[in-house]
């Protein structure tokens, strides 16, 4: 397959919005399963990066993100690591550049940042951090990007810009290998900033029509900038049981009064029948993507059930 498999780390007590399903929200769990992912097969690990849980209520325990990867990084040997993604209102961007050439050298060039915008209010004014609107984050985000960029590279960075300045900043040692950056979001401006600066592009949940498309009009915006192609992710629910009949069904009593939400799983996500997941995986492989990204539910076990009677599918 041209695409590698990735999974998320589950950081909130399991990645479908029930009260039938949870998960143990320790390290511990993550670490597990990062482990396991890892004896797999699967490529890659995406740890996302809220300060309250954003599946299953605030009031619910949930991991802090950076911590939880720089953990993972230690106990792996292979597995690429991203996050997914981190957020820009969180951490100051001399000192999230600090953060990531130590993270590359602990990890043994294992790492890209994959940073986004925000998206959840809560997030930020619980935790005195200022929340402003969908446009002046993206552009907050673009000079972090670029000041993060110039650290990594220049002996001495001066920067003034409208969120942030920088006098004589430096940073050594510098990441190596070079750190690609992957900006997540969907948005018009998002694209734009991704089209400016992305090494990769982390799109939403989306169909195989929908991934094809969203392709297409990035590969159109990277030509206009006389850029060469990226690389593209997309995350999808797993949900594997013997039929197609159980698995629906299983999703069905996960959400029994969100039938919307059911159809958009299906539709976007890997459930069915171990044949019916590969066959799922093969299509969006055919899109271009260079990472298709497993939310499970339960992780641990999907992941077990995944290695015996879906890989040997796709091999």
């Amino acid at each position: 397959m041209r695409a590698k498999l990735g999974v998320y780390i589950p950081m909130y007590g399991g990645w479908v919005r029930s009260p039938l399903l949870e998960e143990e929200v320790t390290y511990s769990n993550a670490e597990k399963t990062a482990i396991l992912a890892e004896a797999t097969g699967i490529h890659s690990v995406w740890v996302p990066d809220h300060l309250i849980n954003n599946i299953k209520g605030e009031n619910f325990p949930s991991l802090e993100a950076w911590t939880t990867l720089s953990g993972i990084a230690a106990v792996t040997r292979k597995i690429e690591l991203f996050n997914t993604c981190i957020c820009q209102g969180f951490r100051y961007p001399t000192v999230l550049a600090k953060m990531c050439a130590t993270i590359q050298d602990l990890s043994k060039g294992r790492f890209s940042l994959s940073i986004g915008a925000g998206n959840n209010r809560r997030d930020f004014e619980p935790s005195g951090l200022s929340w402003e609107d969908h446009d002046s984050r993206i552009d907050k985000s673009r000079e972090q990007i670029e000041i993060i960029k110039k650290l990594w590279k220049e002996p001495i960075v001066n920067y003034s810009g409208k969120y942030y300045s920088i006098k004589d900043g430096m940073l050594e040692p510098k990441p190596s290998p070079a750190i690609p950056v992957w900006w997540a979001g969907n948005s018009e401006k998002s694209m734009e900033l991704t089209a400016d600066q992305g090494d990769g592009w982390l799109m939403s949940s989306s169909t195989k029509e929908a991934v094809t498309e969203k392709i297409r009009n990035m590969e159109e915006r990277l030509e206009k900038r006389g850029r060469k192609s990226i690389k593209y992710a997309v995350p999808g629910h797993l949900i594997i049981e013997k039929t197609d009949e159980m698995a629906e069904e299983r999703l069905r009593r996960l959400l029994p009064k969100n039938r919307s939400a059911v159809e958009l799983l299906k539709a976007t996500g890997y459930v069915g029948s171990p044949e019916t997941v590969a066959s799922k995986i093969l299509e969006k492989d055919e899109t271009g993507l260079s990472y298709i990204i497993f939310q499970c539910a339960p992780t641990i076990s999907t992941l077990n059930i995944f290695k015996e009677n879906v890989l040997p599918l796709l091999q």
